[in-house]
Protein backbone atom coordinates (compact mmCIF):
# COMPACT_ATOMS: atom_id res chain seq x y z
CA UNK A 1 0.00 0.00 0.00
CA UNK A 2 1.37 3.26 -0.99
CA UNK A 3 1.56 5.93 1.83
CA UNK A 4 1.46 9.51 1.02
CA UNK A 5 3.55 11.87 2.67
CA UNK A 6 2.24 15.40 3.92
CA UNK A 7 4.97 16.45 1.36
CA UNK A 8 3.42 14.89 -1.39
CA UNK A 9 -0.31 15.88 -0.14
CA UNK A 10 1.24 19.78 -0.13
CA UNK A 11 2.56 19.23 -3.72
CA UNK A 12 -1.16 17.99 -4.89
CA UNK A 13 -2.71 20.30 -3.57
CA UNK A 14 -0.49 23.62 -4.54
CA UNK A 15 -1.23 21.77 -7.88
CA UNK A 16 -4.85 21.62 -7.80
CA UNK A 17 -5.13 25.37 -6.81
CA UNK A 18 -2.64 26.23 -9.38
CA UNK A 19 -5.04 24.76 -12.00
CA UNK A 20 -8.14 26.29 -10.49
CA UNK A 21 -6.61 30.10 -10.42
CA UNK A 22 -4.63 29.50 -14.19
CA UNK A 23 -8.20 28.31 -15.83
CA UNK A 24 -9.61 31.24 -14.16
CA UNK A 25 -7.52 34.11 -15.02
CA UNK A 26 -4.86 32.72 -17.24
CA UNK A 27 -0.97 32.15 -16.31
CA UNK A 28 -0.08 35.89 -16.70
CA UNK A 29 -2.76 37.25 -14.12
CA UNK A 30 -2.92 34.75 -12.07
CA UNK A 31 -1.24 34.99 -8.34
CA UNK A 32 0.62 33.29 -6.67
CA UNK A 33 0.24 34.59 -3.46
CA UNK A 34 -3.62 33.76 -3.80
CA UNK A 35 -2.11 30.14 -4.87
CA UNK A 36 -0.67 29.87 -1.88
CA UNK A 37 -3.31 31.38 -0.11
CA UNK A 38 -6.04 28.67 -1.65
CA UNK A 39 -3.67 26.00 -0.79
CA UNK A 40 -2.91 26.47 2.50
CA UNK A 41 0.71 27.23 2.32
CA UNK A 42 3.22 30.09 2.73
CA UNK A 43 5.43 31.23 -0.08
CA UNK A 44 8.10 29.60 0.97
CA UNK A 45 6.52 26.28 1.60
CA UNK A 46 5.56 26.65 -2.40
CA UNK A 47 9.51 27.33 -2.89
CA UNK A 48 10.12 23.79 -1.57
CA UNK A 49 7.94 22.40 -4.04
CA UNK A 50 8.32 24.46 -7.57
CA UNK A 51 11.16 27.10 -8.51
CA UNK A 52 8.30 29.63 -9.89
CA UNK A 53 4.87 30.32 -10.78
CA UNK A 54 5.95 28.58 -14.23
CA UNK A 55 7.47 26.11 -13.14
CA UNK A 56 3.88 25.13 -11.38
CA UNK A 57 2.37 26.01 -14.97
CA UNK A 58 4.23 23.74 -16.40
CA UNK A 59 3.97 20.68 -14.14
CA UNK A 60 -0.08 21.37 -14.96
CA UNK A 61 -0.04 21.52 -18.13
CA UNK A 62 2.94 19.51 -19.77
CA UNK A 63 1.76 16.00 -19.56
CA UNK A 64 -1.25 16.82 -21.61
CA UNK A 65 1.34 18.78 -23.91
CA UNK A 66 3.67 15.74 -24.52
CA UNK A 67 0.96 13.31 -25.25
CA UNK A 68 -0.46 15.77 -28.07
CA UNK A 69 3.46 16.04 -29.11
CA UNK A 70 3.84 12.48 -28.96
CA UNK A 71 0.95 11.67 -31.03
CA UNK A 72 1.80 14.15 -33.31
CA UNK A 73 5.28 12.42 -34.29
CA UNK A 74 3.69 9.29 -34.66
CA UNK A 75 1.37 9.93 -37.80
CA UNK A 76 3.95 12.34 -39.12
CA UNK A 77 6.34 8.43 -39.54
CA UNK A 78 3.17 7.00 -41.05
CA UNK A 79 2.17 9.79 -43.36
CA UNK A 80 5.67 10.37 -44.61
CA UNK A 81 6.02 6.97 -44.81
CA UNK A 82 2.49 6.77 -46.87
CA UNK A 83 4.08 9.14 -49.11
CA UNK A 84 7.34 7.86 -50.00
CA UNK A 85 5.35 4.26 -50.90
CA UNK A 86 3.12 6.14 -52.98
CA UNK A 87 -0.01 5.14 -50.79
CA UNK A 88 -1.60 8.41 -51.34
CA UNK A 89 -5.24 6.90 -49.96
CA UNK A 90 -3.33 6.00 -47.05
CA UNK A 91 -2.07 8.97 -46.13
CA UNK A 92 -5.48 10.53 -46.22
CA UNK A 93 -6.82 8.02 -43.94
CA UNK A 94 -4.00 8.36 -41.78
CA UNK A 95 -5.21 12.19 -41.58
CA UNK A 96 -8.93 11.74 -40.47
CA UNK A 97 -7.11 8.65 -38.01
CA UNK A 98 -5.19 11.18 -36.62
CA UNK A 99 -7.28 13.98 -36.37
CA UNK A 100 -10.07 12.10 -34.28
CA UNK A 101 -7.17 10.33 -31.90
CA UNK A 102 -6.19 13.71 -31.19
CA UNK A 103 -9.04 15.76 -30.80
CA UNK A 104 -10.29 12.67 -28.74
CA UNK A 105 -7.47 12.85 -26.20
CA UNK A 106 -8.26 16.70 -26.11
CA UNK A 107 -11.72 16.54 -25.03
CA UNK A 108 -10.69 14.57 -22.28
CA UNK A 109 -8.81 17.07 -21.41
CA UNK A 110 -10.27 20.13 -22.12
CA UNK A 111 -9.78 21.89 -19.33
CA UNK A 112 -5.39 21.85 -19.79
CA UNK A 113 -5.81 22.38 -23.67
CA UNK A 114 -7.68 25.70 -23.44
CA UNK A 115 -5.02 26.61 -20.92
CA UNK A 116 -1.88 25.87 -22.98
CA UNK A 117 -4.10 27.30 -26.35
CA UNK A 118 -5.79 30.80 -24.16
CA UNK A 119 -4.18 30.92 -20.77
CA UNK A 120 -0.65 30.15 -21.43
CA UNK A 121 0.21 34.06 -21.93
CA UNK A 122 3.70 34.47 -20.60
CA UNK A 123 4.34 31.17 -19.74
CA UNK A 124 6.80 29.07 -21.51
CA UNK A 125 4.04 27.50 -23.23
CA UNK A 126 2.73 31.00 -24.79
CA UNK A 127 3.34 29.74 -27.94
CA UNK A 128 2.14 26.41 -28.13
CA UNK A 129 -0.49 26.40 -30.87
CA UNK A 130 2.43 28.07 -32.95
CA UNK A 131 4.91 25.27 -32.16
CA UNK A 132 2.25 22.74 -33.27
CA UNK A 133 1.74 24.28 -36.44
CA UNK A 134 5.31 24.98 -36.86
CA UNK A 135 5.36 20.70 -36.63
CA UNK A 136 2.55 20.32 -38.87
CA UNK A 137 4.37 22.65 -41.59
CA UNK A 138 8.06 20.55 -41.55
CA UNK A 139 5.78 17.67 -42.09
CA UNK A 140 4.12 18.59 -44.96
CA UNK A 141 7.29 20.39 -46.39
CA UNK A 142 9.18 16.63 -46.31
CA UNK A 143 6.14 14.92 -47.42
CA UNK A 144 6.59 17.76 -50.48
CA UNK A 145 9.78 17.02 -51.26
CA UNK A 146 9.13 13.18 -51.45
CA UNK A 147 6.35 13.15 -53.86
CA UNK A 148 7.97 15.88 -56.20
CA UNK A 149 11.51 13.51 -56.08
CA UNK A 150 8.97 11.36 -58.11
CA UNK A 151 6.57 13.75 -59.64
CA UNK A 152 6.55 17.25 -60.28
CA UNK A 153 2.89 17.69 -61.84
CA UNK A 154 1.53 19.14 -58.23
CA UNK A 155 1.20 22.49 -56.94
CA UNK A 156 4.03 23.62 -55.31
CA UNK A 157 3.29 25.33 -51.93
CA UNK A 158 5.40 27.88 -50.37
CA UNK A 159 6.57 27.47 -46.76
CA UNK A 160 4.09 30.67 -46.07
CA UNK A 161 1.40 28.91 -47.52
CA UNK A 162 1.91 25.74 -45.88
CA UNK A 163 1.75 27.69 -42.63
CA UNK A 164 -1.19 29.42 -43.01
CA UNK A 165 -3.09 26.39 -43.65
CA UNK A 166 -1.54 24.31 -40.89
CA UNK A 167 -2.32 27.03 -38.48
CA UNK A 168 -6.09 27.22 -39.69
CA UNK A 169 -6.42 23.03 -39.24
CA UNK A 170 -5.57 23.61 -35.52
CA UNK A 171 -7.95 26.28 -35.37
CA UNK A 172 -10.77 24.25 -36.49
CA UNK A 173 -9.91 21.44 -34.39
CA UNK A 174 -9.45 23.75 -31.53
CA UNK A 175 -12.84 24.70 -31.89
CA UNK A 176 -14.05 21.22 -32.23
CA UNK A 177 -12.37 20.32 -29.01
CA UNK A 178 -13.44 23.19 -26.90
CA UNK A 179 -17.14 23.82 -28.26
CA UNK A 180 -18.58 19.98 -28.71
CA UNK A 181 -20.87 19.03 -26.16
CA UNK A 182 -20.12 15.21 -25.64
CA UNK A 183 -17.97 13.03 -27.94
CA UNK A 184 -20.20 11.93 -30.10
CA UNK A 185 -20.62 15.44 -31.61
CA UNK A 186 -17.13 15.39 -31.22
CA UNK A 187 -16.73 12.72 -33.65
CA UNK A 188 -18.97 14.14 -36.04
CA UNK A 189 -17.13 17.96 -35.95
CA UNK A 190 -13.35 16.14 -35.96
CA UNK A 191 -14.42 14.22 -39.01
CA UNK A 192 -15.81 17.00 -40.73
CA UNK A 193 -12.81 19.35 -40.25
CA UNK A 194 -10.46 16.45 -41.17
CA UNK A 195 -12.45 15.65 -44.67
CA UNK A 196 -12.67 19.79 -45.28
CA UNK A 197 -9.00 20.09 -44.68
CA UNK A 198 -7.71 16.30 -46.66
CA UNK A 199 -10.22 17.24 -49.53
CA UNK A 200 -8.30 20.70 -50.23
CA UNK A 201 -4.76 18.71 -49.67
CA UNK A 202 -5.87 16.04 -51.95
CA UNK A 203 -6.59 19.13 -54.48
CA UNK A 204 -3.72 21.15 -54.55
CA UNK A 205 -0.81 18.34 -53.84
CA UNK A 206 -2.88 14.97 -54.88
CA UNK A 207 -2.47 13.65 -50.94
Amino acid sequence: MLIRSSFDDTHAKILDCGKKHFLKNGFEKASLRDICKDAGVTTGAFYRHFNDKNELFEAIVSPVANKIIDNFFKYEKISINGIRTKQNEKVAEVHVDGTIETAMFLFDNKEIYALLINGSFGSSYANFLEKLTEMEDNTRIKMQESYSEEDDSQEHISNKGFHIINHSHFLALTEAVLHSENKEELIDNAKLVSRFFSGGWKTVRGY
